[in-house]
């Protein structure tokens, strides 16, 4: 019985997984995401060429990571792509969770195999990146980055705002 619902369990992980790989593209400036989502930010400082990572909530222990070969799209880094005032496009279906670890996209693809979590953990330099958050619907309901752009400039109408967990410091 145990052997059943192992196997059971097994295959539905299986089945439930998204390859991280990015499937289409649908124009030169905005590949499309390994999500469906639509997601929006800004950092408290430029993170953008490091590698993100998911946490749990008390950041303590990171529950989301690619594979170096996660981090390609045509051979070239998955990069979020940068939009106006300093927003960012995601293109790796990052969460409020977001850490962000020393390895650069090109550091990180370079690697046969994924580091031991020790050393994911001690490559990590900002828990508590993100300024703001916006989940602004389906990717393909944008055409092009312009799109995007008014939508920023619009103040992200029909967007839900991330809430953002901040560090907190106590004395």
């Amino acid at each position: 019985m145990k052997k059943i619902i192992g196997t059971l369990i097994l295959a539905a992980l299986l089945f439930s997984c998204k390859s991280g790989k990015n499937i289409s593209q649908k124009n030169n400036d905005m590949p499309a995401s390994a999500v469906e989502q639509t997601i929006i930010y800004k950092t408290i400082r430029d993170f953008s060429q490091l590698v993100p990572v998911i946490m749990n909530d008390d950041r303590t222990q990171i529950v989301s990571y690619p594979a170096p070969t996660d981090l390609l799209y045509n051979g070239k880094p998955a990069l979020p792509v940068q939009l106006i005032n300093g927003y960012l496009l995601d293109n790796r279906g990052i969460g409020t969770n977001v850490a962000f670890m020393s390895f650069t996209y090109a550091e990180y693809a370079a690697l046969k195999e994924v580091p031991s979590m020790e050393v994911l953990l001690s490559k990590i330099v900002e828990k508590y990146p993100l300024a703001e958050m916006y989940f602004c619907g389906r990717r393909d309901s944008y055409k092009n980055l312009d799109d995007l752009n008014k939508l920023i400039e619009n103040g992200f109408p029909d967007c839900r705002k991330a809430e953002i967990r901040v560090m907190q410091i106590t004395l």
